[in-house]
């Protein structure tokens, strides 16, 4: 007695449906790695205007020149600028200086034309009109370069 046709071509229907599953995977695989994902900035274009962009990264071979130096300094002893602004260009936290902050600042004319390296991460700069201090040293904190605390310590006598 014969089997009929359809318990037959079972076993051959089967193997079809495998293969024809296996290949529209591999379609399907094939599809979704052709094209880019989108990322998150791709899909988020707008920069929060209430936080300031963050500090460049300070490549450890990069010294400040002087008038970056410069700017530093006269950014820290500011009384106009913003106190973020200020607490950012000084070494250690916001709360540690702010016997720094509050001495009232200072207009600084100072003007730097020499930077010199005093080890990995730390340099002393040298100008005019930069007062009782006889060397203005800068380090890298946060992964930018910073009035180094002691310094200002040292030109406002506050800490």
């Amino acid at each position: 007695m014969g089997l009929p046709d359809a318990l037959r071509l079972q076993p051959v229907l089967m193997i079809a449906g495998r293969v024809l599953c296996g290949l529209t995977l591999i379609a399907l695989t094939g599809c979704a790695a052709t094209g880019p994902e989108p990322s998150i900035e791709a899909a988020v274009n707008v920069a929060p205007s209430s936080f300031p962009p963050p500090p460049p990264s300070v490549a450890p071979s990069d010294i400040p020149t002087p008038d970056e130096a410069t700017a530093i300094f006269r950014t820290v002893f500011d009384r106009t600028a913003e106190r973020g602004d200020r607490a950012d260009a000084l070494e250690g936290s916001a709360e540690e200086n702010a016997a720094v902050f509050d001495s009232g600042g200072i207009m600084s004319e100072a003007t730097f034309d020499r930077i010199d390296v005093v080890a990995p991460g730390r340099v002393e700069a040298s100008g005019t009109s930069v007062g009782p201090v006889s060397s203005i040293g800068f380090v890298v904190s946060d992964g930018r370069w910073k009035l180094e605390r002691a310094t200002a310590c040292a030109v406002t006598g506050v800490c």
